[in-house]
């Protein structure tokens, strides 16, 4: 791919990516950093289709315009986005990208975007935890279990939040999308996933959905667990992730099944 083409991808993978974040930073997030950010599945499509880099950068620069324009109405900061969103992105779509490279099968997609998700908000919120220990005179002082509780609590917020989109939703963009990619010569060859195992999808999206159910309990079950998310949203979110990628599963393997039916039929 040509040096125009990949710099053209990654402006419109971070155009799209930064009019979505601004549609959804209305929505409040615990302890009023970060936002809501369902359009992520913007830069996953883009990492899955077109690789790490055009993805992972792509994404960063959403990330900073994005940051940048709400920054204006006092949702963010310029340098808390270049400490916390920018390597946050940046590293979590381009793991996924690298991820992804080394099997194209819709079961690996499924483990790497949980895992990519994971890097990519724990980079972030180290980031937000780094810019308000330094920056902000009261959050120096809290206590160390609080700054866990932060680090923690954006952690599995972003990636809950993050996931129930992902997974039921770039790979049904990708299978649409990419043969018209493929006619108009965007990519030189077939950038699809694989759709071809029932049984390892199903073990990977239950996997994701005990982890994310483990992690609730873990969370119930901890004195003040509540308070990860700072009395926003309560931590049953996490009951619905589980549920949310499970089904992702159960729903893929349904279409495969039809898909294989129609297939003998012809």
């Amino acid at each position: 791919m040509s040096s125009t083409k990949k710099l053209s991808l990654i402006s419109i993978n971070a155009a799209l990516y930064a009019v979505a974040i601004a549609v959804t930073s209305p929505i409040p997030t615990p302890w009023g950093v970060g936002h809501f950010r369902p359009g992520v599945v913007i830069p996953a499509f883009f990492t899955v289709v077109f690789g790490p880099i055009i993805g992972g950068v792509g994404a960063a620069i959403g990330c900073f315009l994005g940051d940048f324009a709400l920054s204006f109405f006092g949702l963010t900061t310029p340098l808390l986005s270049l400490i916390a969103g920018v390597p946050g992105n940046f590293g979590g779509f381009y793991v996924l990208g690298w991820l992804i490279s080394k099997r194209r099968s819709l079961a690996s997609f499924v483990i790497s975007s949980f895992v990519a998700l994971i890097v990519g908000n724990l980079v972030a919120a180290l980031g937000v935890l780094a810019y308000f220990w330094f920056i902000v005179p009261s959050w120096a002082s809290w206590p160390m279990n609080m700054k866990i509780a932060v680090v923690s609590g954006l952690t599995l917020f972003w990636v809950v939040t993050m996931v129930i989109f992902v997974i039921p939703l770039v790979p049904i963009i990708v299978s649409y999308v990419e043969p018209s990619l493929r006619r108009m010569g965007m990519i030189g060859e077939v950038s699809n996933l694989t759709w071809n195992s029932s049984f390892s999808l199903i073990k990977s999206t239950v996997s994701i959905a005990l982890i994310l159910a483990a992690i609730y309990c873990l969370v119930a079950l901890t004195p003040g667990g509540a308070m990860i998310f700072a009395g926003v949203l309560p931590p049953e979110i996490l009951l619905i992730g589980s549920v949310v990628v499970s089904a992702s599963g159960f729903i893929f393997t349904y279409l495969m099944k039809k898909v294989e039916r129609f297939s003998s039929l012809k």
